[in-house]
């Protein structure tokens, strides 16, 4: 074929399907094995597994791009699609790059797996106008709708209405549609609730920076569990080693991809079982838990002990001044304060005298909280579920002071009328992170 001309199309009317075109052109089978060329490279497929954490076994396989140029050295995916230059020339390698896919997807092919199948974000916008295509190569290779996963990068496409027809079209088809590489670049949140996304594959920059920060490790399960509220399964990617599979546990993450688990490679290579790898990262998950409990109960159990005298002190009559006096004696321990039943604050907070904090004076308007209400605080509802039971918050945000707080809290009675007894700390405690 011509390469000046290779991609002008003529109209839609004239010409064969595009299926019929790429399987003329420029794919072959060979002993069950699809591959093609594009200008000078030659191409096939690779796998990679996708895990369900809970289930421990793969539940679908991204299929991936491999190609070598006229030399037979590899190139990379970005290499082969700048090649091709022109928004025809996309499409016909995106085309042929998810028939190669689709044919060489048997020798994994189960019901209970599913092929995520990557659209170039061009091919995703104009497609459209290149004719009918997607329907027909499921049908071509015997795929249903349901088995397959298509992935697409949102955040290279600006053009709000064209990405939603496009999710619909999959949608309609019977696919599942994934957001990936949520976290890279623009994503936002509006377009999660706009386009309902069965899945979203959080970008690798997410995972790294949890790694090598503790914030971010905190905010991780945070942002899993909003996605969670949307409706959206999640799939961390990137995950290299075991510390970041356990990350991946840790975040309640519903599936994860990576080289820890599994490199890409050609279908029938990919029969390893996963059992051995999932069974060492459970035990290294228990394990982790158990210094994690180990560490917190360390830093908070004197703490504990002794906001619990201060409540049962409160609870029998004593002024909170005096019975939170031996509290103060504790490391890091900042305040006490009292809330009624409906979450109103009684009376201003009881400062420690051993614990001072300054409060810039661009806070200065949250300073006074005698009457704030509370009662959407973890910390209350928690106290009102469970009385007379300790509750201990996460770490957050506190818009007393403007920093990082852990509030102890417990539910009361006084003179029979039901308190909420409350203790800030500073966080992060000694032995905790």
């Amino acid at each position: 074929m011509n390469a000046s001309a290779e991609f002008i199309l003529p109209p839609l009317v004239q010409r064969r399907s595009f299926l019929d075109q790429l399987l003329h052109d420029n794919v072959q089978e060979q002993d069950g094995l699809a591959t093609a060329t594009f200008k000078e490279y030659h191409l096939t497929s690779a796998y990679q597994p996708i895990f369900g954490l809970a289930h421990r076994r793969a539940v679908g396989y991204e299929a991936l791009l491999r190609a070598t140029d006229a030399a037979g050295m590899p190139v990379s995916p970005l290499e082969v699609f700048a090649s091709a230059e022109t928004t025809a020339g996309i499409v016909h390698l995106d085309r042929t790059c998810r028939m190669l896919h689709a044919g060489n997807w048997h020798a994994l092919a189960a019901p209970d797996r599913w092929l995520f199948l990557n659209i170039n974000p061009r091919v995703v916008v104009e497609g459209s106008n290149y004719g009918p295509f997607f329907a027909e190569l499921l049908s071509h290779n015997g795929l249903a709708p349901a088995q397959v996963v298509v992935e697409i990068l949102e955040n290279e496409i600006t053009d709000e209405g064209l990405l939603a027809d496009a999710v619909s079209y999959y949608r309609n088809l019977g696919c599942l549609v994934a957001i990936d590489d949520f976290g890279a670049g623009h994503s936002n949140f509006d377009r999660i609730l706009r386009l309902a996304p069965d899945m979203v594959k959080l970008d690798r920059s997410l995972l790294q920076q949890a790694r090598q920060h503790p914030l971010a490790r905190r905010m991780l399960p945070g942002l899993v569990a909003l996605l969670h509220e949307a409706g959206c399964l999640v799939v961390l990617e990137g995950i290299e080693d075991e510390t970041e599979a356990l990350l991946a546990l840790e975040a309640d993450a519903d599936f994860a991809q990576g080289y820890f688990f599994a490199r890409p490679a050609a279908a029938e290579l990919l029969a390893g079982d996963p059992t051995a790898t999932f069974e060492a990262l459970g035990r290294a998950a228990r394990a982790t838990l158990r210094d994690d409990i180990a560490s917190r109960t360390t830093a908070l159990q004197p703490c504990i002990d002794a906001f619990s005298r201060c409540a049962a002190d409160y609870a029998a009559g004593v002024e909170l001044a005096a019975a939170s006096s031996t509290l103060f004696a504790t490391p890091k321990v900042l305040r006490c304060y009292v809330l009624d039943a409906a979450g109103i604050q009684v009376g201003s907070n009881v400062l420690s005298h051993t614990m001072t904090t300054v409060l810039e004076p661009r806070y200065q308007p949250l300073r006074e909280t005698a009457g704030c209400d509370w009662s959407g605080r973890p910390y209350f509802r928690r106290a009102l579920g469970e009385p007379g039971s300790v509750q201990v918050t996460r770490p957050y945000f506190s818009v007393t002071d403007a920093a990082m707080n852990i509030t102890l809290s417990v539910a009361v009675h006084r003179g029979g009328v039901l308190h909420v007894v409350c203790c800030d700390m500073r966080y992060p405690l000694d032995g905790m992170e």
